[in-house]
């Protein structure tokens, strides 16, 4: 159960972190957050006469991404111990 919240707190880190780092990348002094990489997982395209179709994953990381995986962690840790899991 605890692996789990740890789990999950860190996919919304890292959710979040790259949401903010996104945002932040328009400010000029705070521009390096927004600094990362895209990664494509897949990517297809289906073309039948009459239906088209495109199914992928990619993944997008920044340098706000990593730290807010490292504070929700950090949360997730003081969570877990308070909750007594």
């Amino acid at each position: 159960m605890r692996r789990a919240v740890i789990i999950i707190f860190c996919i919304l880190g890292l959710i979040v972190g790259v949401m903010i780092g996104d945002q932040l990348s328009t400010v000029s002094g705070l521009s390096w957050l927004g600094l990362g990489t895209d990664w494509i997982g897949f990517d297809y395209s289906g073309n039948i006469e009459i239906i088209k179709g495109s199914l992928g994953f990619w993944f997008r990381i920044n340098i706000c991404g990593v730290l807010g995986l490292i504070l929700f962690a950090l949360l997730a840790k003081w969570v877990t111990s308070w909750l007594k899991i």
